[in-house]
């Protein structure tokens, strides 16, 4: 029985296109999960070279979608979208995430609305919190 050479050379082909990056699987299986993104995360998946929102969309899309329902009031409760709060502080609504450069990013946590009425107050309006939390300076 003889093998085809173009059977061989498609399958040395598809053998080399899967040889790149693969992401490390404990970080991958252990954080999607959950509420939390860490750096690591990003950088292994290579997300860090845009913003935030490019990251979030790329790892944790459904972050990004409309949680809440949307009311007339003007202080943040207002909104659909999740808020963004920067190192604790409140930054902006969502976004405001095309504005902070992922290789900034030591974390981001996603609280849902109960999470983030807990956690924020009445400040956390009523579709959920994304809190970033920026590396610390020396460290990776």
């Amino acid at each position: 029985m003889s093998t085809h050479p173009l059977t061989l050379l498609a399958a040395a082909v598809l053998l080399g296109c899967g040889a790149g990056h693969t992401p490390d699987p404990t970080i991958t299986a252990n954080t999607r999960k959950t509420g939390i993104l860490s750096a690591d995360e990003i950088t292994s998946n290579h997300a860090d070279n845009n913003t935030a929102y490019d990251a979030i969309a790329r790892l944790r899309p459904n972050w990004l979608q409309p949680h809440g329902i949307t009311s007339g009031q003007d202080n943040g409760a207002g909104t659909e979208y999740a808020v963004v709060y920067l190192d604790g502080q409140k930054y902006g609504d969502i976004t405001t995430l095309h504005g902070i450069p992922a290789y900034h990013v030591g974390s981001v946590r996603y609280y849902d609305v109960t999470q983030a009425g807990a956690r924020f107050g009445i400040r956390a309006g009523s579709s959920g919190v994304i809190e970033i939390t920026t590396k610390t300076p020396g460290k990776s």
